[in-house]
């Protein structure tokens, strides 16, 4: 399970209970691996449990970093599976502002809806003659909500379609309680901006019709 970690150089920064943070010295970092290939003090880390080893993520390039590792594992999923079709589409959640009428029923006259946003690093769009399906476990997400929902559908069931909905939780915000505290208290996030509203992926494939046993 992934944890907040910062380091330091000589000694670590009063917390005084206002967040969870793991700190230690910076030379017991040696052997670890960070997204930004440097290890640096002061920063606020988060810690994730990877097959070769902890893997350090900035705070603030988290969320996005978890996102496009479930989209590159959902494509992997689906490949695997034999896709015959396979295509991924970017939504970001935006407030709608709704007449007078309908102002009476919702709070303030507002809600958020899905909007279609394209030219993004998530565009992905494939059409072939698929494959005999493999089994792709182990899943390197498997709490990933539909994921293996996903593999059962194919392998047991023969799908021919299958969709997956990939939400960036924003778990980790900039401007969220918890960065807000890290920030005020001295700690470094590693990220100067980061977007507003949800980002989800919407991933449809779709697979032969006449399937062969998997193996």
């Amino acid at each position: 399970m992934s944890h907040l970690v910062a380091y330091y150089d000589e000694k670590p920064v009063e917390l005084k209970g206002q967040v969870e943070l793991q700190q230690m010295p910076i030379v017991s970092a040696s052997a670890l691996r960070s997204a930004e290939g440097v290890i640096r003090t002061s920063l606020v880390y988060v810690c994730v449990p990877k097959e070769t080893g902890p893997f350090l993520v900035p705070f603030g390039e988290f969320d996005d970093s978890s996102l496009r590792d479930r989209y590159n594992e959902a494509i992997r999923i689906m490949n695997t599976l034999g896709a015959s079709s396979i295509i991924c589409e970017t939504f970001r959640e935006v407030v709608a502002r709704r007449g007078l009428r309908a102002r009476v029923f919702t709070r303030g006259g507002v809600e958020p809806v899905q909007q279609r946003i394209g030219n993004t690093g998530f565009d992905f769009r494939h059409s072939g003659a698929g494959s005999t399906p493999r089994d792709p476990r182990p899943l390197r997400w498997p709490n990933e909500s539909g994921f293996a929902a996903a593999v059962s559908s194919v392998l047991e069931n023969g799908a021919s379609e299958v969709s997956l909905n990939i939400k960036n939780n924003r778990i980790y915000s900039l401007e969220g309680e918890l960065g807000m505290k890290l920030k005020k208290i001295g700690f470094d996030l590693g990220a100067g901006t980061q977007h507003s509203g949800a980002t989800s992926l919407h991933i449809r494939a779709e697979f032969p019709a006449a399937r062969r046993t998997w193996r």
